[in-house]
């Protein structure tokens, strides 16, 4: 080999280190893998298999509770409608005046009965002001006063009656989601909406990518890529130059050493080759590519700041229902002691402090007396055996008669029994927990996760996300990069390596 071939043949080398330097800054990489390692940082915890199996068990639940609520919120909802032609159906199939069904109703299931004269629960939030307005005459104390004294005495009405107004209001137009929309482009902007939303797009999502996800995170993620690349790229470089300086100088670059030479740099290349198995570069980076390419839409801006909003109102409706669901929520208890506060501050009897409830504020006495919700969902199956020995029916013609003829108020009853059972104990979320390993088992925490951990993950890495998935080229692209430039490599040192040793033979 001559002295000008040899110094070619090196440069050759240095050349191809050099342009690994350029790819690593013209395609961005430390950027891009640096934006993608800080994302699946972040998301990391959000993919866990315990906190996907769990976020299923959590919609669900709240899946059932948005069917319970949705249609005896607003009037919009039905049930409310469907409530006195079910009196009238009970009063025609017996032979009973609807005054006479109504009042053996009230007898047998107060609770059941005081929701259902309290529908659309929207009628309660009207309400709420003229209540405040009528406590504060009574006890002679300023509406500010009044809420002060809710809050300070009974604490689980006042985070109640704070938040129905929010809910009613914003269930059938969420506030802020005016351009929140389902991965197909249908509208979100309602309650029941916003959780087909996060029922049957965002969930799947995590669901479907766990793996790949994971499988990104995992022998030392994707960040070490570009500064690998690029210390590479720098000592290919040196050593191009170096050896090409030794062939090019008057003694030119001894047999011994160009073959260790050449030697090193079909090793280089077998390095390379074996890091893109190794690493499993294929596998991570195609299933990184996928990842980017199912979560792309919910990555969308209008989508994460929507998602803000949504999780706010679902926030919104937990806290108005938290304190009504069980006994143990604690609104209930406090009903008879709001009585009494009200009958000892105002010098009247209880049953008068009732009576001018009943004749000013109808619906919110009755959704009053049906606390605890679960108390309904205990009577429900004796209203069920009831209705079988009044109507003289089956139980089925009963469920049948609830689906087919009030299938609003039947929606409700088949799920509220799921509600109450679940709300303090989300089934199937045991592995569940935060981000930062505090249990998630009640409603309450399902919502907390979602808004303070989930949510907020997902818009701190929506710009990291945007440069991941939209700088050229695609993941895909990296590992067949890397494995053909590997063979290159391999492949010039092996036949430089060659004809040096046969260059003085």
């Amino acid at each position: 080999m001559t002295k000008k071939l040899a110094v070619w043949s090196w440069l050759v080398v240095a050349a191809v280190g050099l342009l690994v330097v350029v790819l690593v800054f013209a395609l961005n990489l430390f950027g891009r893998l640096n934006a993608a390692q800080t994302l699946i940082d972040d998301l990391n915890p959000a993919f866990t298999a315990e906190r996907v199996a769990g976020d299923r068990a959590g919609i669900d639940v709240l899946s059932a509770a948005v069917d319970t609520v949705d249609p005896v919120i607003t009037a919009e909802g039905g049930a409310s409608a469907e409530v006195p032609q079910l009196i009238s159906f009970v009063s025609r199939q017996t032979g009973l005046s609807e005054a006479a069904v109504l009042n053996a109703l009230k007898t047998n299931f107060p609770k059941t009965t005081g929701l259902l004269t309290a529908l659309p629960l929207s009628d309660v939030s009207a309400e709420i002001p003229r209540l405040v307005q009528f406590l504060a005459t009574t006890l002679k104390l300023s509406p500010d006063q009044v809420l002060a004294a809710l809050q300070q005495n009974f604490p689980k009405l006042a985070q109640a009656v704070t938040n129905l107004p929010k809910a009613t209001a914003g269930w059938n137009k969420v506030p802020g989601t005016e351009n929140l929309t389902r991965f197909d482009g249908s509208p979100v902007n309602t309650v029941p909406q916003i959780r087909d939303y996060f029922s049957q797009d965002v969930i799947p999502v995590l669901e479907s990518q766990q793996e790949g996800f994971r499988a990104l995170d995992t022998r030392g993620g994707v960040g070490f890529l570009a500064p690998l690349l690029l210390i590479l790229g720098i000592i290919v470089i040196v050593f191009g130059i170096l050896m090409a300086v030794l062939a090019g100088s008057s003694g030119g670059l001894p047999k011994p050493i160009a073959l260790t030479g050449w030697a090193v740099v079909a090793v280089v290349g077998v390095v390379v080759v074996l890091l893109v198995f190794a690493l499993n570069l294929f596998t991570r980076l195609g299933g990184g590519q996928e990842v980017l390419d199912t979560a792309r839409p919910a990555f969308a801006a209008e989508r994460v700041a929507g998602d803000v909003a949504a999780i706010e109102m679902v926030d919104t409706v937990v806290k108005t229902f938290d304190p009504v669901v069980t006994e143990q929520d604690g609104a209930a208890a406090e009903v008879p002691k709001l009585v009494g506060f009200v009958s000892q501050q105002a010098g009247l009897t209880q049953p008068q402090v009732l009576a001018a409830l009943q004749q000013n504020f109808p619906k919110t006495l009755g959704l009053l007396t049906a606390l605890p919700l679960s108390g309904v969902t205990a009577e429900l199956p004796k209203l069920v055996d009831f209705l079988v020995a009044t109507l003289k029916v089956s139980p089925e013609v009963v469920a049948a008669a609830l689906r087919d003829a009030f299938p609003k108020i039947g929606q409700a009853v088949a799920n509220l029994p799921k509600v109450t059972a679940g709300w303090n104990n989300v089934p199937n979320a045991e592995g569940l927990t935060r981000f930062d390993g505090s249990p998630v088992t009640t409603v309450p925490q399902v919502a907390t996760y979602f808004k303070q951990d989930v949510i907020p993950a997902v818009g701190r890495q929506q710009a990291n996300f945007v440069k991941v998935d939209t700088t050229w080229p695609p993941l895909t692209v990296f590992a067949p990069l890397l494995l053909v430039l590997g063979i290159i490599v391999v492949v010039y040192g092996l036949l430089m390596l060659l004809v040096t040793r046969r260059s003085n033979e």
